[in-house]
């Protein structure tokens, strides 16, 4: 579905995550920040769009990416 919330990338520290977010409230995509996870451990902190923008969104994260290229582990894992 088309406004189902899914992960674009799960980074290891929540700047990291905001950054992200801020550029891409910039440009008009709506997300949401997230670092709950099951009984409270914190795995990582989510940053998720709408099934709709994900592939718009999915080229400002590689843009940003490729700014903080020395610090690629900070990336846990990438939405599909």
């Amino acid at each position: 579905m088309e406004d189902t919330l899914v992960t674009l990338v799960k980074y290891r520290y929540e700047y990291r995550a905001h950054i992200l977010r801020d550029k891409l409230e910039e440009i008009g995509i709506t997300c949401a920040v997230s670092n709950l996870s099951v009984f409270g451990e914190i795995d990582g902190v989510k940053v998720m769009v709408m099934q709709k923008d994900f592939d718009k969104a999915l080229k400002i994260y590689q843009e940003i990416r490729n700014l903080y290229d020395n610090h690629s582990d900070d990336v846990i894992e990438e939405g599909d």
